[in-house]
């Protein structure tokens, strides 16, 4: 039906007939008369043309139907799925094409193109995708988004569709992508597995078939393609990845009530959405995350004083997780590397034609990251040697004889693996030849789990860096909690006082219950004093901890799962993931929240940040 309405320039009623490709392709596909077809339309013409492309796609065909039509359709550059502009009419208001309505075509000049389309319910399917052109605008609209010439932007539609095109050949359905950004939430799935468990299961409704061919001898094993050349019906990671991206930006500028406008001409896809990444980056900085004004029975506590007044008690908590990007090995410094292969970033690149050795001057010779001096240039040879796959299997199978050897012959040494060989320069020198990662990543969160905010540490876990994040998270008094608990919270206290700081004037800073015992000494009377849980009778009730102290331990958990993931990831995809991560967890932590009868809620964001 779109295909045919498609082809009609006035869409208020349906044709009488329908175009004779069309009929051939329905009359070979069905076997049956093309007269048939032409009787068939003039008696359901009206209840068709009246149906929604929504109405239809309710309705799913079987596999063998949607197969045996596109074995006729594709050659005549018809599918049963298709993509066409959701609009008809120049969106110009300036325009002499513009109409208030799409019941007269103005648009022009279609252009079609196969894709393939992978579905959440019908597996993978080939599809045409066709856009129309505004000649006096000079503007092309397409199936998600509308390029502009002029500016050279694409400005994607307001409203979400029913599928992504992830690349110029490839669409997604927001329903599967919707799933792999779940699945990515709790099971940690990388791009590459998500496109292995699609091509083995959902690519095709008989994949269980088709992987168990041995307990289903009776059936035909073949999987059907498009019968004439086609773009891959492979799902790819880089369109999966590049999907999640595209995905959680338009829900962003949809909640938001925005338009999504990216660059139209750039390299590939995934430098067409870096500048947009990077602003909702900066979006999530500090107070970004949805739930940063969140309360519950949980987090919130009112208590009646003794004048019968009444004073509420928030208590926030910090922690920190080995996980990072790589950066520029200048220590703190945060410009991003140009590729995540460099060393340095643009502005101390120069730093990579001086001889890795510290405190060496001298320049680096051609194909080396050490200067002349015999003892660098042997480092470096330790270095690379030390990288390769040989080294490492000499040196187990030479540790593993040696083992041996002392279990048959106690009295004889055990000589390091390492000087045995003779590879260990003859004095200490420290080198840094590998690149660099931040170090790591901290978060402030509410007891019941909503993750408030995250941010990267560059150089170290600094107690100035901390108590800066912690700023950046409550930026008024009005939002700042009673209670900020860290696991260094002694050395916090001790920075506050020496700079005087004012910010944290309401605020204690006890340690939290772990921590206490097993990091802080007795002995240590400052501690004792100002970062003691126990000294805070408001954390206590009935005898038991008021707060959950270690909510960032188990945070830190879920948070670790993505080590793998994020290692070689650049650091403006690496920030959006986790930022988008930590808010899909938020919102599963709210659901939860309320099922608990918690009773989460939202502080009005004026009364904070006045």
């Amino acid at each position: 039906m779109p295909a045919i309405k498609f082809q009609q320039v006035d869409i208020s009623h349906p044709p009488s007939t329908i175009p004779f490709q069309m009929e051939h392709m329905l009359a070979c596909a069905m076997n049956v008369d093309i007269l048939l077809i032409a009787d068939l339309w003039i008696v359901f013409k009206d209840v068709l043309w009246m149906m929604s492309m929504g109405d239809m796609l309710h309705r799913p065909a079987q596999q063998k139907d949607i197969q045996l039509f596109n074995q006729f359709a594709l050659h005549e550059k018809l599918a049963y799925r298709a993509f066409y502009p959701p609009v008809r009419v120049c969106q110009n208001p300036q325009c002499i094409h513009f109409r208030l309505n799409n019941n007269i075509q103005t648009l022009t000049e279609p252009v079609t193109h196969q894709a393939t389309l992978f579905t959440l319910a019908e597996g993978v399917l080939p599809v045409y995708t066709t856009s129309l052109y505004c000649h006096v605008c000079h503007i092309r609209y397409h199936h998600n988004y509308y390029v502009n010439a002029e500016s050279n932007t694409r400005t994607y539609y307001s409203s979400i569709p029913s599928a992504l095109q992830v690349a110029k050949h490839f669409f997604i359905e927001v329903s599967l992508l919707e799933l792999f950004t779940i699945c990515k939430v709790f099971g940690w799935l990388s791009a590459t597995n998500c496109a292995r468990i699609y091509d083995m299961s959902l690519s095709n409704p008989h994949s269980y078939i088709l992987n168990n061919k041995l307990a289903f001898p009776n059936h035909l094993h073949t999987q059907h393609g498009p019968g004439l050349p086609w773009v891959s019906l492979k799902m790819r990671p880089d369109d999966i990845l590049n999907g999640f991206f595209l995905y959680s930006l338009l829900l962003q500028k949809a909640e938001q009530g925005e338009y999504l406008i990216l660059p139209h001409t750039a390299e590939n896809q995934k430098l067409r959405l870096q500048p947009a990444l990077q602003e909702r980056n900066s979006r999530m900085e500090g107070t970004g995350q949805e739930y940063w004004n969140h309360a519950c029975d949980t987090c919130f506590i009112v208590k009646e004083k003794e004048n019968h007044s009444h004073e509420k008690i928030q208590a926030a908590v910090c922690d920190g997780i080995t996980l990072g990007h790589f950066c520029c090995k200048i220590h703190n410094c945060k410009i991003p590397l140009a590729s995540i292969g460099d060393h340095y970033c643009q502005l101390h690149k120069s730093e990579a034609q001086i001889c890795s050795v510290d405190n060496c001057p001298l320049p680096v010779e051609d194909g080396y990251r050490t200067c002349s001096t015999s003892e660098h240039r042997d480092l470096e040879d330790n270095y690379t040697r030390k990288s390769s796959a040989m080294f490492q299997l000499q040196s187990r199978l030479n540790a593993s004889r040696a083992i041996q050897e002392n279990d048959i012959n106690d009295q004889q040494d055990f000589q390091d693996i390492g000087t045995q060989m003779g590879i260990l320069p003859a004095r200490k020198l420290k080198a840094s030849f590998g690149r660099h990662r931040t170090h790591n990543e901290q978060i402030i969160a509410r007891p019941c789990g909503i993750i408030l905010s995250r941010a990267t540490f560059y150089g170290s876990e600094a107690i100035s860096s901390v108590l800066e994040f912690a700023k950046a998270t409550f930026p008024t008094p009005a939002s700042t909690p009673e209670y900020f608990i860290f696991d260094s919270n002694c050395l916090l206290e001790k920075h506050r006082q020496t700079i005087k700081d004012k910010h944290f004037a309401n605020t204690a800073f006890p340690v939290d219950v772990f921590h206490f015992k097993s990091k802080h000494k007795i002995t240590d009377i400052f501690c004792q004093e100002h970062c003691n849980p126990a000294a805070f009778p408001e954390m206590i009730q009935k005898g038991k901890w008021q707060f959950n102290t270690s909510i960032c331990e188990q945070i830190n958990v879920w948070l670790g799962g993505y080590h793998a993931i994020l290692r070689d990831m650049e650091s403006t995809r690496y920030n959006f993931y986790l930022d988008e991560m930590i808010k899909r967890r938020n919102r599963y932590t709210i659901s939860h929240l309320e099922e608990s009868g918690k009773t989460p809620w939202s502080i009005e964001m004026h009364a904070l940040l006045s």
